[in-house]
């Protein structure tokens, strides 16, 4: 299904049981797997590799020659809650998600939209399968992420950084430039 107002580039390839919302912008030579969901007024470059069963939320922009495999969601609510009488009111997320190029992300992994600013991921930047990026953060140019880790809201993560394999970064975290954290480790402060 292609709603009203969709462009697509040269050469785009869309798949079956495909659903692509109202004034979404896909660039030329993009592919499109089978059962794609891509969400209102989302912008995707040129080149990229939508594999099948991606979910790509409205609003979201990503950049050219992005691959996102199988099972990827970009763009979901973040996890904003806070407690009233003794219950959990739901914070409308109202940012989107930033995706720069030549990046790729496997298989299971989840970028949220932010809360209010976007959050947003780098140029040239790797993330590994079943990968969990929180709302508000931000993942620096040229950083690889390996598999399952975690990383809480309003993080950020620096230019050329590596996190091995089940790494956990708690929320409102800076960590600079060219770190290299070692697997299964959890970044406090």
């Amino acid at each position: 299904v292609l709603e009203d107002g969709v462009e697509c580039g040269e050469g785009v390839s869309i798949g079956p049981h495909c659903h692509i919302e109202a004034g979404v912008k896909l660039g030329a030579h993009t592919r499109i797997g089978a059962g794609c969901f891509i969400g209102e007024d989302t912008e995707i470059g040129a080149d990229c590799i939508i594999s099948p069963r991606v979910s790509i939320y409205h609003g979201v922009r990503i950049g050219n020659r992005v691959c996102l495999h199988s099972g990827v969601v970009i763009g979901a609510d973040g996890f904003g809650f806070a407690p009233n009488n003794g219950s959990w009111v739901k914070i409308h997320q109202l940012g989107g998600v930033q995706i720069g190029d030549d990046v790729e992300i496997g298989a299971n992994s989840t970028v949220d939209r932010g809360a209010l600013d976007d959050t947003v991921i780098g140029s040239d930047v790797i993330i590994d399968d079943q990968v969990m990026i929180a709302h508000n953060v931000e993942v620096g140019d040229g950083s690889a992420i390996a598999g399952c880790v975690g990383i809480a809201g309003s993080s950020r993560i620096g230019r050329y950084c590596t996190l091995a394999g089940g790494v956990g970064v708690v929320g409102h975290v800076s960590i600079a430039d060219r770190c290299h954290i070692t697997a299964m480790r959890i970044v406090t402060k």
